[in-house]
């Protein structure tokens, strides 16, 4: 476990490294005169933001729905609820990295592919880290390993991407960290979540 703890910490090291060359690659790419993907891009992060507090406040909703299910003895019903829980903001998450991953290809040619990978890293991942940070203090492990799970994952759609998979194979390897933050908020949908709330991610 301490292992485990380990490798994740030192996995932060590149997300924080690659969080800021994506500003930097933003202002480049407006020396470039690349205006259209940095105001889009501007544009879409603050969508995305609201969007994370707006899916955090229906996920917090499907919660309760899951402990009042279980308090009514209604286990499977519960089960059935807590899967939403821990499905639904993950699916998000990856579909807006994969949408954001998706437009690098449709501006390029305005920059050099580098700037707009490093653009379309801080608009498909940041939005949620910023949420994860600011977030109540009781929400704030699970919201921490959701955005975890989706640097990791842009990391695996963009490498198997750019050695010439089809992107619906780097899709599929999306999901491979999202497993953990659906587990994890499966549990927390009908389980004591309180257990957690000191966790730091």
């Amino acid at each position: 476990m301490d292992l485990i703890g380990t490798i994740m910490g030192f996995a932060t090291i590149p997300m924080a490294l690659l969080s800021m060359a994506s500003v930097i690659g933003g202002l480049l790419l407006l020396a470039h005169g690349a205006w259209q993907p940095t105001l889009f891009g501007l544009v879409a992060f603050a969508i995305c933001y609201a969007l994370a507090g707006a899916l955090e406040r229906v996920v917090i909703t499907i919660d309760d729905a899951a402990a009042l299910s279980l308090q009514a003895s209604k286990r499977g019903r519960a089960r059935g609820i807590a899967a939403v829980s821990g499905g639904l903001p993950i699916i998000v998450i990856l579909g807006w990295e994969y949408a954001c991953f998706r437009l690098i290809s449709s501006f390029h040619g305005h920059a050099p592919f580098l700037l707009l990978w490093l653009w379309s890293y801080g608009i498909a991942t940041g939005p949620w880290s910023l949420f994860a940070q600011r977030v109540s203090r009781f929400r704030r492990t699970l919201c921490g390993i959701r955005s975890y799970a989706g640097h990791i994952a842009y990391w695996l759609l963009s490498t198997v991407t750019m050695l010439g998979a089809p992107q619906p194979i780097g899709l599929i390897c999306m999901f491979v960290p999202a497993t953990l933050p659906f587990v994890v908020g499966m549990l927390l949908a009908i389980a004591d979540r309180d257990a957690l709330t000191n966790v730091r991610v």
